[in-house]
């Protein structure tokens, strides 16, 4: 198959030396598509630093065209895409298309130090790339924190018509079907984020100037609306997981919901500078009046169904999302299909995607979709309306000290908590077969390269590693893209560097829990760019394993080889130490990140690069040279 013919080279006009690459059969694979090309849909992102007000507190933050989120980009598969970003904000940035395999078109991942250069203030970059692999995505910056300043988005691909979909494992009734895949076609996107009154640097410089990790928020934000919540502190206190209040003992959490800064949220790096940290960012709970956001649905549109397409662009949180009176039917995860699973709630991670079938069956009138921490981290939630089409409104909304809504009416509480024990909370980490099925294309146990990564605290509690021994610095590498310099110094040096062969099946064991001095470990969500990949084995205890081939033998409980979950994000679990098993197909070259997408554990250092196929790296185009960003 041709990668780039003739015709899109003349569309494009600015595709010169591109080198092809093979096609694919498998969908963890770095996909290219199945020959041709579709529109060519081009944009233009606005970049502004205005003053804002999510939450009912003003500061400045980042908006696209004027807007907070960022608009919606919806395409078709295979289409060509062409997004010019005018940087107009006072400091660097770039933009992340998260999940896209970028196959061919490396340059355009958007992650300043491995594919290009920061976009500084004045400047623009044109990012190109084939719209694929179908389903929910989003876009973000992944200039140090900026995150935390706004920059994000949903991004959804539409799948071309005859797609297999899993629908038919819902109901055998074929109008039902029909009006299920008429619905996944065309959803409604839904944002889910937190927010603090606090920018992005202020907040770094005060876990810096406290050495200590810092995860207290004042908002969750449904598509950017919310308001800050100041519950009575017994109504907090008793919110409190049992299990979490134990290990807490002597600290409790505090008016804003937050944990306090003991062992098991800071390992061995106590009692850091607590009084360094600014009034009002870990503790001193303020109410304010802020927005919501309102979701319309048409029950008789599309059978009576609805897809709400959840992006998770909290940066600190695992959070659940329910409807109240509406059960869930998760059909999509991290743009894949799975098969269907049915709840009340639906607990998702940093960077992960669902897509959810709803069936709009209820009287019409308002219903509160609530978002809220698991309780982990802090006890907080966020609230919309999904308002039915000529419904009766709600009238019972207030904000403030008080909570919004009749707590008794949901599936989960302010905390997280299901309310009822008959209440179902579906972890989307939990295994969801792809649908159709799809194995890794290899009949052996063991890949062709292993990787460990021992991850973890590295010197201070909010520093992170991803190897045990180096920090991936924010900055690394911004002006020389490994990209660009894939035989530097830095792009050689193993403890920050994987190297991996083209054509190669790789795995990698991600290790928590194994570093000296920090038995138990906090939760990540290690997301991988340019592949996805299969989950193949997850287990307790430290991997003292030669190869995977050696740990099946000894744990097979612990393995899938034949429907394990296909994501780009995999998540390592709060229970000591633990590893999970990941495996691809390098088959896509190119300098990627490998990193945890909480955001404060990436600026701490939780990254590390891949350069796959680093052998057969494509050929960059002239346009593409660095200085020239695309033009």
């Amino acid at each position: 198959m041709s990668h780039l013919v003739t015709v899109l080279l003349a569309l494009s006009g600015s595709l010169r030396g591109i080198s092809a690459s093979p096609a694919v059969a498998n969908r963890g694979d770095a996909q290219t598509g199945s020959g041709g090309y579709g529109k060519v849909v081009r944009k233009t992102f606005d970049i502004t630093w205005e003053i804002g007000n999510p939450n009912g507190n003003a500061r400045p933050l980042t908006h696209v065209n004027g807007r907070f989120p960022g608009p919606d980009l919806i395409v078709d598969e295979d289409d060509w895409v062409e997004v010019t970003v005018n940087n107009h904000q006072p400091f660097n940035t770039s933009v992340h298309w998260h999940g896209l395999s970028m196959a061919g078109t490396p340059w355009s991942d958007g992650m300043p130090g491995l594919s290009q250069q920061p976009i500084e203030p004045g400047e623009s970059y044109v990012y190109r790339f084939r719209a694929t692999p179908p389903g929910t995505y989003w876009y973000h910056s992944h200039s140090r924190m900026d995150m935390l300043e706004g920059l994000y988005g949903a991004l959804f691909i539409r799948r071309k018509e005859g797609a297999p979909a899993p629908f038919s494992m819902i109901t055998n009734r074929s109008c039902e079907v029909k009006a299920m895949a008429a619905a996944a076609k065309d959803p409604t996107l839904v944002v889910l984020s937190e927010w603090t009154n606090f920018t992005a640097g202020e907040y770094m410089l005060a876990q810096e100037k406290s050495e200590l990790d810092i995860f207290c928020m004042d908002s969750l934000l449904v598509n950017g609306r919310g308001s800050l919540f100041c519950p009575p502190y017994e109504q907090i206190l008793g919110m409190v997981r049992y299990g979490i209040e134990q290990v807490l003992l002597p600290g409790k959490v505090n008016d804003k919901g937050c944990l306090p800064f003991v062992e098991i949220t800071e390992g061995p790096f106590l009692p850091g500078k607590p009084e360094n940290i600014p009034p009002g960012l870990q503790s001193g709970c303020v109410a304010a009046n802020g927005s919501m956001s309102t979701i319309e649905v048409d029950p008789k549109s599309h059978g009576g169904w609805v897809s709400i397409n959840i992006v998770m662009a909290s940066t600190l949180r695992i959070a659940e999302f329910s409807i109240d009176k509406h059960e869930l039917w998760l059909y999509e995860v991290d743009g894949e299909y799975v098969e269907p699973t049915k709840a009340h709630a639906i607990s998702t991670y940093p960077g992960q995607r669902l897509a959810l079938l709803v069936k709009l069956d209820q009287i019409p009138s308002d219903y509160t979709i609530r978002f809220a921490d698991n309780g982990a981290g802090q006890i907080v939630s966020g609230y919309a309306v999904l308002s039915y089409k000529g419904g009766k409104p709600l009238t019972n909304y207030t904000v403030g000290y008080t909570l919004p809504f009749d707590q008794k009416d949901g599936y989960i509480n302010y905390g997280g908590q299901n309310r009822t024990e008959d209440v179902i909370i579906f972890d989307t980490h939990s295994p969801t077969p792809p649908f159709p099925a799809n194995p890794p294309a290899i009949p052996q146990k063991e890949g062709d390269e292993l990787f460990l990564l021992t991850m973890g605290r590295h010197g201070a509690a909010w520093k992170w590693t991803m190897t045990g021994k180096e920090l991936y610095e924010a900055d690394r590498d911004a002006y020389t893209p490994l990209l660009y310099y894939p035989n530097s110094t830095d792009a050689l040096d193993d403890q920050l560097v994987i190297r991996t062969k083209n054509g190669s099946w790789v795995d990698i064991i991600l290790q928590v829990g194994a570093l000296p001095d920090e038995p138990l470990e906090i939760g990540h969500a290690i997301h991988k760019h340019g592949n996805k990949f299969w989950i193949i084995g997850r287990g307790l205890g430290v991997w003292n394993y030669t190869s995977v081939a050696q740990a099946i033998e000894e744990q097979p409980g612990s393995f899938n080889l034949k429907n394990p979950n296909i994501r780009d994000t995999a998540i390592t679990e709060f229970v000591g130490a633990m590893w999970v098993a990941i495996r691809y197909h390098s088959n896509n070259p190119g300098a990627w990140l490998l990193h945890c997408h909480v955001e404060t554990h990436l600026a701490g250092g939780m990254g590390i690069a891949i350069l796959d196929g680093a052998e057969a790296l494509p050929t960059i185009p002239p346009e593409y040279a660095l200085g020239r960003n695309g033009f």
